[in-house]
């Protein structure tokens, strides 16, 4: 009897101690930033997606808990400001930072700090390689100059992550596989930075330039979250794709989702592409339904294609031809609002931009010399901002310095302006062009710089 008694006591000291052990899939992040602006601090992942809205509050403090969380590169957003971040279940990381010199003063403290104190160096590291990271300089290089140069940034990365101690051996097989694939994306970058700079695209490298692609792994899942990987397998599988957007006369976005269909036999690396693209792809491409049923037909993941539906749904609205959403009231830099019902009667082409765009930026001197190719036209020409309220005074700078014409519009609510969401917008530059009756005529216009914005205005007879 006391031998029976006994087994059932150690039955269920053992079931209690099963039911005590849970299984911990959060992080805690706490901190306190000087210089706080108020707003609100947004961890995403690495689609863009929103993970958790922490609240700052007053005195810079924080802290909260990110529950579900899986171990993983993500990213943290504040005062316009953003900063690779990796976190794991478990981590209790506490982030201290100067928002008026942010890169610079990041540091972190406790569980998880050695990986996140190491990405803020590294950041600020690449900020020291200065005009080697600048395509324009690099495309005024000798070939075996740009290849040394190459190598020696490699070494000095892999050196330098070698050094750290107390990492966590999948981060750093995936900071081994960032250093990696980041050189292979500068060599393979090297004919087209040699073409920018001499404005032609007649070179080619040499017999002796490195066989950077030998040897790689294709569908190495444990590294599908890397940036430069990833990076490196979209270049890859679009000029396959170009092969058959030219033989079988499919749109060149369409065609890449085909290929990675066919292509990719990880399902995960195929889903990682296909919902990458399509995220931001399906706003852009001239062939909405093709595109939507090529996703649909491969995505594996009901939340990715719930999500793409509603994206769908919504571009199908914006077809050519169909009422375009308005804007009402926005700030005019001339003074007074401007909405787009003012504008009724000509063709309105629209410039959604930012101060801090760099592709914007670039757009402006061509998107200034359509406008006065085209001034007293039927044909209104709308430069819309989605800088920050906090950007205001340097949007007005902008426009005074650079002396930009027509009309200069202030979204109120920067990219969450009814206008910017109801087309959906995901990125800038972005155009727009509408007829004189308020409908669209092209929801993804070309851009200044291209010879096909002419095409199409002409074909309208502006």
């Amino acid at each position: 009897m006391k031998k029976i008694f006994l087994i059932a006591l150690s039955i269920t000291m053992l079931s209690c101690s099963k039911e005590e052990v849970k299984t911990i899939d959060y992080a805690v992040f706490s901190g306190k930033i000087e210089n706080p602006d108020g707003g609100k601090l947004s961890i995403v992942d690495n689609y863009n997606n929103s993970v958790k809205d922490i609240s700052v509050e007053e005195g810079g403090i924080f802290t909260d808990t990110i529950p579900g969380i899986k171990q993983g590169p993500y990213m943290f957003k504040y005062a316009n400001e953003y900063s690779d971040i990796y976190l794991k279940p478990g981590d209790n990381l506490n982030l201290t930072l100067d928002s008026k010199e942010f890169d610079e003063t990041i540091k972190y403290s406790g569980n998880g700090s050695a990986e996140n104190n190491y990405l803020a160096q590294v950041s600020l590291n690449q900020e020291k390689l200065g005009k080697l990271r600048q395509y324009q300089y690099l495309g005024t290089l000798e070939e075996e100059d740009f290849v040394k140069k190459m190598d020696s940034i490699k070494q000095l990365q892999t050196d330098f992550l070698n050094s750290q101690e107390g990492l966590d051996p999948t981060f750093k097989k995936q900071q081994e596989a960032e250093i990696l694939y980041k050189r292979i994306y500068y060599l393979g970058n090297f004919e087209a930075f040699k073409n920018y700079v001499n404005k032609d695209s007649g070179f080619k490298v040499s017999e002796n330039y490195p066989k950077y692609e030998e040897g790689l792994n294709l569908e190495d899942e444990k590294i599908i979250d890397v940036r430069f990987y990833k990076e490196y397998l979209k270049k890859y599988y679009s000029l396959k794709s170009a092969e058959i957007t030219k033989s079988d006369s499919i749109n060149p976005e369409t065609a890449y989702l085909t290929i990675v269909s066919s292509e990719v036999k990880s399902s995960v690396i195929k889903e990682a592409l296909l919902y990458g693209d399509a995220k931001y792809g399906i706003s852009y491409t001239n062939d909405l339904q093709a595109y939507y049923d090529v996703f649909m037909a491969n995505s594996t993941d009901e939340e990715h294609k719930k999500e793409i539906t509603e994206k769908y749904n919504k571009l199908m609205k914006l077809s050519k031809g169909a009422p375009s959403p308005k804007f009402t009231d926005y700030e005019n830099y001339a003074g007074g609002t401007t909405s787009l019902d003012d504008l009724k009667g000509k063709y309105v082409y629209i410039d959604v931009w930012a101060t801090w765009c760099g592709p914007c930026k670039r757009e402006i001197p061509s998107l200034k010399e359509v406008t006065k190719n085209y001034e007293g036209k039927n044909i209104a020409f709308v430069s819309m901002s989605v800088d920050k309220k906090k950007d205001y005074d340097k949007w007005r700078k902008m426009v005074e310095e650079k002396e930009l014409d027509g009309y200069q519009l202030f979204a109120p609510n920067d990219w969450e302006s009814d206008f910017v969401s109801d087309y959906e917008i995901m990125g800038i530059p972005r155009f727009i062009l509408i007829d004189p009756e308020g409908n669209i005529v092209n929801a993804n216009a070309p851009r200044p710089s291209s010879k096909e914005l002419i095409n199409l205005l002409n074909e309208l007879s502006i």
